[in-house]
């Protein structure tokens, strides 16, 4: 095979998208005032721009474009080793967990095999090319003279058994990861709740894919097709990001005050007593039993802006939005379970604004200290931490 090689099929046009699409992701999570939700936002652009450079190597070795780029063969290997760490902690994240230190322990084999991968970048481009030939192009290899590594990059054969090792290590944090989700009470602010399970079943398409591409192909020849699954990915990420404008607002995590400062506010206490008043005709009219409800949706019905809204929600109640919305949608779901016994609990659910029964028990049981069943038969809640 020439070096002149080059393949620009529907594969490599749709690698080449993911690649940039991925890159801009990264950059627009880093400029959407990170101070606000600095872990998630830091996570996300960590996540998108790794899985980026895994892109971009694996269009230019697809293209042939990587004759004529040596100096990047294998460059982005270590993000083998953080991808299934970064998916775990945007899981923790996604779900309200604050970060702590020892969070940091989840990137050390990373960080190591970064380190450990310098000497194989360090090579002359020739014992590249005869690698890049070796994983893309082996029945070349008869044609090309032998290079010799200048030094040996490898001395604990961890580049020879890198699939395995990967495969071992996205395995345990798929495991970690579904073990963690199962563990969670599902009432998480919804659109992150959501994103969560969304990661999840990314994390394990992308890994079942990586299991059968090895097994199917020889060395790296089936990549592309992990590479396009990841630019799908990328453009249905963005997707949902432009169709929910609850993405970019704060998150607020467990066991911490809000993350949004007020200090340069403008709203006035005159605002704030007007749009009490509105808050309270709005909850006379029942607004949190449609399953739609949401800060964008609801600051609009008031006629204010979702910053406004959590601003009032967070000095004047003590809440954040979901957390309002959660104890107003049990109250009602208190009053339909005593005066109409007769409805089954997914009634309950849908008729006091949940989608799911799974979420609307946890909430009341989180809520109230009991299950509805519970609340049923005694009459009265036990304990309330309302």
């Amino acid at each position: 095979m020439a070096n002149g090689f080059l393949c620009f099929d529907l594969y490599a046009a749709l690698l080449l998208a993911g690649t940039v699409q991925g890159f801009f992701l990264s950059v627009l999570f880093i400029s959407k005032r990170p101070h606000q939700q600095p872990y998630l936002q830091l996570l996300l652009a960590a996540w998108t721009f790794l899985l980026s450079c895994a892109l971009l190597e694996i269009f230019l070795c697809y293209s042939g474009l990587m004759f004529h780029t040596l100096a990047l063969v294998d460059f982005s290997e270590p993000t083998n080793f953080a991808v299934g760490p970064l998916t775990y902690l945007l899981l923790r994240s996604f779900t309200g967990c604050s970060w702590t230190r020892r969070q940091g322990w989840h990137l050390v084999p990373f960080g190591f095999y970064l380190v450990y991968h310098i000497p194989f970048l360090m090579q002359p481009e020739a014992f590249k090319h005869q690698a890049y030939l070796h994983a893309y192009f082996p029945d070349q290899l008869a044609n090309v003279a032998r290079q010799a590594p200048s030094f040996n990059f490898d001395p604990l054969h961890l580049t020879e058994w890198v699939n395995e090792l990967t495969l071992a290590h996205i395995t345990l944090y798929v495991v970690l990861s579904v073990v963690f989700m199962r563990k969670q009470p599902q009432v998480s602010p919804a659109p992150f709740q959501a994103w969560a399970k969304l990661l999840l079943w990314f994390f394990i398409g992308i890994t079942g894919l990586f299991i059968a591409v090895k097994l199917l192909f020889q060395e790296d020849l089936g990549d592309h097709f992990m590479a396009v699954f990841i630019t799908g990915q990328f453009f249905f990420f963005t997707y949902k990001m432009l169709s929910g404008a609850a993405f970019f607002q704060p998150v607020v995590q467990e066991n911490t005050v809000p993350l949004v400062k007020y200090e340069k506010s403008t709203m006035t206490q005159e605002t704030k007593d007007a749009l009490l008043e509105k808050l309270k005709a709005a909850e006379e009219a029942r607004f949190y039993t449609q399953t739609s409800a949401s800060l964008p949706a609801l600051a609009k019905q008031l006629h204010t802006t979702p910053h406004y809204l959590s601003q009032l929600l967070n000095e004047c109640l003590g809440k954040s939005f979901f957390e309002y919305l959660a104890e107003l949608r049990v109250e009602e779901a208190k009053s339909i379970l005593l005066n109409q016994p007769h409805l089954k609990v997914e009634e309950v659910a849908e008729l006091s604004g949940y989608l799911s029964k799974s979420a609307f028990m946890a909430a009341f049981k989180k809520t109230t200290g009991q299950t509805p069943g519970q609340y049923r038969k005694n009459g009265q809640p036990l304990s309330t931490t309302l």
